[in-house]
């Protein structure tokens, strides 16, 4: 298994979107819209807070369907590489 921080330099991100500072609730929907507004196998960039922010966006977007790609800790935050996928449906 390769490393995240070496995975996350052989991808090339296409957006890039920082949330860091947001409530969680309204960081988790602007991700969501992000990814929404974005190609399927595109790679997003996300840049959050550490706490419950790290520890409920990165999931819920999972649920969505979209693949956490790589995290690296930052001196403020953490940064996440997201590559969307369709979106699931009930």
């Amino acid at each position: 298994m390769i490393p995240d921080h070496l995975a996350a330099q052989k991808l090339q991100v296409d957006q890039s979107l920082d949330v860091r500072g947001m409530e969680r609730a309204a960081a988790f929907r602007t991700a969501r819209q992000r990814l929404t507004d974005m190609a399927e196998g595109r790679i997003l960039e996300l840049h959050v807070d550490e706490g419950d922010a790290l520890n409920s966006i990165p999931f819920g977007l999972r649920a969505d369907g979209h693949e956490i790609v790589a995290s690296e800790s930052l001196k403020q935050g953490v940064r996440l590489l997201i590559r969307k996928r369709a979106l699931l449906t009930p």
